[in-house]
């Protein structure tokens, strides 16, 4: 992985994949925040760098301020290019040549930017990768600063998370020299890998019969549409229930959802095979997570079974909710019952 590419002028060296604050020099006992996440040291014993954020944890729509800070460990030792920065991207970002079968769905936008330490500026977008890092931020020259015996080096920023799920959040710093690694080479490297609870959302379905009246002993569908009205996205997956009559027999079941085509990157609709299971007559399919809108908000289970031979009233019930840890804001919509009566 190539971490660091440099450009003339303040600003603007990249550090690929960064979310890079790095803005003022500090004594070395300044307080870096209430909770302390992490805590690594170089290789060399001369440089330790601290994670630490405002919150325990995170929450979909709850501001969360992280700081850094790179401390020189040496009593003697004066360290020069001294550089400090982070990258932040949440649920199916970073999963890179497997994001396919992680990532059904499109990716979320990420977290979204509340504030920045002083003097700090955004990169643009094609200055770090977006399946790693949702938003980048440089602050500092390229030759780093200057960390006299003792002092730190800090830098914060404030996030409010917009999907539920896994956080990949690194921190990297370094200094120049690093003996025996090169002048690019970050160390000590912070991989924190934190977790974002999911905001309650709206999952409602809606169904139909494919006739009100089936001739007796023949085949039929049902056909249930289950779409995420927002406002936030799914995380855990969504489970589509039906527990059909004992007077019908199970056929067949398919699903169609909304999926991000990869070499597009346009949302289609595609056919998922082998999604459902019956046990009985209770069939169940575990549907993906759910954007706000669009295909990838919506999903459609297509149920055929056989009419009895006799005539009768059948009324069906089928339902859909959320996975624990996230809740349904509207229980409500989360269930449609379709009556027909073979003749």
């Amino acid at each position: 992985m190539k971490i660091v590419r440099f450009l003339s002028g303040q600003c603007s060296a990249v550090l690929a994949a960064a979310l890079f604050v790095v803005c003022a020099v500090t004594p070395a006992n300044a307080q870096a925040g209430p909770t302390v996440l992490v805590t690594k040291t170089s290789t060399d014993g001369l440089l330790t760098v601290v994670l630490s954020s405002s919150n325990p944890a995170d929450a979909v729509d709850v501001n969360n301020t992280y700081t850094w800070t790179a401390t020189n460990n040496s009593s003697v030792v004066t360290l020069n290019g001294v550089i400090l920065g982070s990258h932040w991207g949440d649920y199916c970002v970073g999963a890179s040549a497997t994001i396919a079968t992680t990532c059904p769905i499109a990716p979320p936008t990420g977290p979204t930017l509340i504030s920045l330490a002083s003097g700090c500026g955004a990169q643009s977008p094609d200055e770090f990768p977006t399946n790693i890092a949702v938003m980048g931020i440089w602050c500092t020259p390229s030759t780093g600063v200057t960390l006299p015996p003792g002092a730190s080096v800090s830098g914060s920023i404030t996030l409010r998370p917009g999907t539920g799920g896994p956080a990949f959040y690194t921190v990297y710093s370094g200094h120049t020299p690093l003996s025996g690694s090169g002048t690019t080479q970050l160390d000590p490297v912070i991989d924190y890998h934190g977790m974002v609870a999911p905001a309650a959302t709206d999952i409602q379905i809606s169904g139909s019969a494919s006739t009100g009246s089936p001739s007796l002993d023949s085949t039929f569908t049902y056909t249930y549409q289950v779409k995420n009205a927002g406002p936030w996205g799914t995380y855990g997956g969504i489970i589509f229930a039906d527990s059909l009559p004992p007077s019908l027999t199970y056929v067949s079941s398919s699903v169609v959802e909304g999926v991000l085509d990869r070499t597009t990157d346009q949302e289609v609709q595609a056919t998922i095979p082998n999604v459902c299971s019956a046990v009985g007559q209770t069939i169940v399919c575990p549907l993906d997570d759910m954007t706000n809108g669009g295909l990838t908000g919506q999903a459609t289970i297509t149920l055929t079974v056989t009419a009895p031979g006799v005539t009768q009233q059948i009324v069906n019930t089928a339902s859909v909710h959320t996975v624990s840890p996230q809740n349904d804001s509207n229980p409500a919509n989360n269930s449609v019952t379709v009556t027909v009566t073979p003749r």
